[in-house]
C-alpha cells in the first residue's frame, strides 16, 4: 500500500524579534507575579467541600468473604477485581465471533453477532460498570502462586444480543437447551438466538481451573476454556 505524505510549513505572521520579547515578557510575569502556585496544606474544612470519585478501586475477597462478590466461589483461594466506573453504550455487528479453539473446535462460536440493536440509532446494549477478576490460589507465596482464571464483563447489562450460534459455552443460565448442572454447551447450525439482559451479568471467563456455582449452591468444578455468562436466550427464526 503507497501512502503519500505533503510537507506542511507553518510560518508566523509576526518578525521572529516579536515573538522573542512576547515570550520572554511571559516568563517575567510568571517568575514574578505575586500569584503563588506552591503546594498548600488543605484544612479539614477545606477538604469537606471537596467532592470526588475514583474512576477504579481494587478489592480482594477470600472464601469467608466471595458471597459479598456477588457469587459463592469461583474455585480459587483469593480473587482480585478491579472495578472501573465506566459506563457504555453498543450498537455493534460483528461478521464472526471466535475465542478458544481446542481440540477441533470452538468455545465461542457466532456468525452474524449484533451487541445492541439492528442498526446504530435504536436500542444499544448498556453496560453499567465494568469489572476485571483474578482468581489466585497461594497468592500471597511468590513460589506457589496460581493464576486460575481471569473475567472480565459488568454486573449490569441490558440490551439484547443476537446471532447464529454455531458453539457456546455459557454459564449462570437461568434456561436454555443443553444445559447441564449450570454449564450449556450449545451447538446449532441454523436460526437466529436472541439473549436478553435486564439488569444482569455479562462476563467473559478464561479459565486453566474454575468452579462454577448455579442459584441453588451446585456446583461444576474443575472447568477449563473460554465461557460467557449469560441469561437465558430463545430461538428467534423471524429475524
Amino acid at each position: 500500500m503507497k501512502i503519500d505524505f505533503k510537507q506542511t510549513i507553518v510560518r508566523l505572521l509576526f518578525s521572529e524579534k516579536i515573538f522573542l520579547a512576547l515570550l520572554a515578557g511571559g516568563v517575567f510575569v510568571l517568575l514574578f507575579s505575586s500569584v503563588s502556585f506552591a503546594p498548600t496544606k488543605m484544612t479539614d474544612s477545606d477538604l469537606n467541600d471537596v467532592q470526588g470519585q475514583a474512576l477504579f478501586s481494587i478489592t480482594q475477597y477470600t472464601n469467608s468473604t466471595m458471597s459479598s462478590g456477588g457469587w459463592v466461589g469461583t474455585g480459587s483461594s483469593n480473587v482480585v477485581r478491579i472495578s472501573l466506573g465506566i459506563d457504555m453504550e453498543m450498537n455493534a455487528h460483528i461478521r464472526s465471533f471466535k475465542l478458544g479453539y481446542y481440540d477441533g473446535g470452538w468455545d465461542q462460536d457466532t456468525t452474524n453477532y449484533f451487541w445492541g440493536g439492528l442498526d446504530h440509532t435504536t436500542s444499544p446494549l448498556k453496560w453499567q460498570g465494568l469489572f476485571v477478576d483474578f482468581g489466585f490460589d497461594n497468592i500471597s507465596n511468590n513460589a506457589t502462586r496460581t493464576l486460575n482464571y481471569i473475567e472480565i464483563g459488568t454486573m449490569s447489562a441490558s440490551g439484547m444480543v443476537r446471532g447464529t450460534i454455531n458453539t457456546i459455552n455459557g454459564m449462570a443460565l437461568s434456561a436454555g437447551t443443553g444445559q447441564n448442572a449450570g454449564v450449556m454447551l450449545r451447538q446449532t447450525a441454523s436460526g437466529t438466538r436472541t439473549i436478553h439482559f435486564d439488569n444482569a451479568i455479562m462476563s467473559f471467563v478464561f479459565a486453566a481451573r474454575y468452579r462454577y456455582t448455579d442459584e441453588d449452591g451446585e456446583g461444576t468444578p474443575n472447568l477449563s476454556g473460554i465461557f460467557i455468562k449469560i441469561p437465558s436466550y430463545d430461538t428467534d427464526l423471524t429475524t
